[in-house]
């Protein structure tokens, strides 16, 4: 949706809501993809290094992704499909290189970043501003993995990561006010605009005439919502390949198998269920859209690590997890549970902080704990333990002492909470 260019401006009035549409969730499948390459990243050890890469390329992947979903979102109907299939090719490409990204695809995978980057924002018809989403405007973030083509390794990997901390740090730093005041600027440099001094006269040059565009939070939820599922989905796939190639069907493997998707439906349901974007316990338009975006993109790149020691723990059900799995598995939940914490605590009312700290500390403290302490434990017990944590986040609600309507469960917070909103 589009309105005139004022800071001071009104929110605009939401559209009746809308789904995603098919061309949507036919572009969507390349996350498919896109997520069981940058899983692989993490199957052998991981160590420090891996964990890097994998952080640098899917923090990549998932930019490109939501560029063209916040295209996607704001154009709505008039979103043209063949724009969608250009994306969904050259993000195909960016996952097919993945397998090699350090040794023979790296230029593939870095030209095609470049691409769709400049693609992503060639598409906003000239003088709009998407204030919601400053990437639309501010590419700075791709320049240092363009000047990487000329640079050796492995100097061009903290060219990588560079471009990818100058995309967050837009995120965090930009908000709707600046974006709007410097897309300005730059539209008065452009058109050659120097007001004189003093107050204005009639002489005074016309303002250059720039739209203003903001994201359908409503739809927008929905597609990280079904991003989430997709990502989820992954971790299904790596349990199911790994319980595949046993013959030896037994009680350890049934119960590691039935853990680690019950650990998936858990999370299915406080990131969907009990929370907002796919993040548990986020609040309906309680963040600006770029930081609820920036968080969904931290969390589901915790997921997609998940995914991979998941289908580690049933390739190991009857034996201890190699430690690099092991600790794969406690961070990725640790990290899981903090994003959680980070999205409630800030905007919690000071009545509910407490109550926050205590639904969201404890597991990421033990989850955390369980890494060095638990390296000996056999995977099954393990996955066992992170089930319980996740449990005492949907059904942990104490209610403030002889409050009326105090529930003892997620579902009675969530619904006072929906009837004070």
């Amino acid at each position: 949706m589009e309105q005139p260019l004022d800071p001071r401006a009104s929110p605009v009035v939401a559209e009746p809501e809308r789904h995603a549409g098919w061309n949507e969730l036919f572009f969507d499948l390349v996350v498919v993809a896109g997520a069981g390459q940058l899983a692989h990243l993490l199957h052998n050890g991981p160590h420090l290094t891996d964990l890097a890469l994998y952080g640098v390329l899917y923090l990549a992947f998932w930019t490109v992704w939501a560029g063209f979903a916040v295209y996607g979102d704001i154009a709505a109907s008039a979103t043209r499909v063949r724009t969608l299939l250009i994306a969904m090719l050259g993000m195909a490409v960016m996952a097919a290189s993945v397998h090699a990204v350090l040794t023979h695809h790296a230029v593939t995978f870095v030209v095609a970043y470049v691409l769709l980057r400049w693609h992503a924002g060639r598409v906003w018809r000239r003088g709009s501003v998407v204030a919601d989403w400053p990437l639309a405007q501010f590419g700075a973030g791709a320049l240092p993995w363009l000047v990487s083509l000329f640079v050796p390794t492995p100097w061009r990997y903290w060219l990588w990561a560079l471009g990818i901390a100058v995309d967050i740090v837009t995120l965090l730093v930009a908000t709707r006010g600046r974006t709007l005041r410097r897309a300005a600027g730059r539209a008065a440099a452009r058109r050659g605009d120097r007001p004189p001094p003093g107050p204005p006269h009639a002489s005074s040059p016309a303002p250059p005439r720039l739209s203003e565009s903001r994201i359908d939070t409503a739809h927008m939820g929905e597609r990280l919502g079904l991003y989430v599922i997709i990502v989820l989905g992954e971790g299904v796939i790596q349990i199911i390949d790994a319980a595949s190639e046993r013959d030896d069907w037994d009680l350890p493997l049934a119960a590691t198998g039935l853990g680690a998707f019950g650990l998936l439906a858990g999370i299915c349901a406080l990131s969907l269920l009990y929370g907002t974007n796919g993040i548990p316990h986020l609040r309906k338009d309680a963040l600006p859209p770029r930081l609820a975006m920036l968080l969904h993109a931290v969390m589901t790149g915790f997921l997609v690590a998940l995914a991979t020691a998941l289908g580690s723990a049933v390739a190991h059900f009857d034996d201890v997890l190699p430690k690099g799995q092991h600790w794969l598995l406690c961070g990725a939940m640790a990290g899981y549970f903090a994003a959680g914490v980070v999205a409630a605590l800030p905007l919690a009312e000071r009545a509910d902080r407490v109550w926050v700290l205590g639904w969201g500390l404890p597991c990421v403290a033990v989850a955390v704990a369980l890494a060095p302490l638990g390296v000996r434990l056999p995977a099954w017990a393990t996955i066992g333990i992170l089930v319980a944590l996740v449990c005492w986040q949907i059904l942990y609600d104490p209610g403030p002492a002889g409050a009326p309507g105090a529930g003892r469960g997620w579902g009675g917070r969530i619904r006072r909470t929906a009837r004070l909103d």
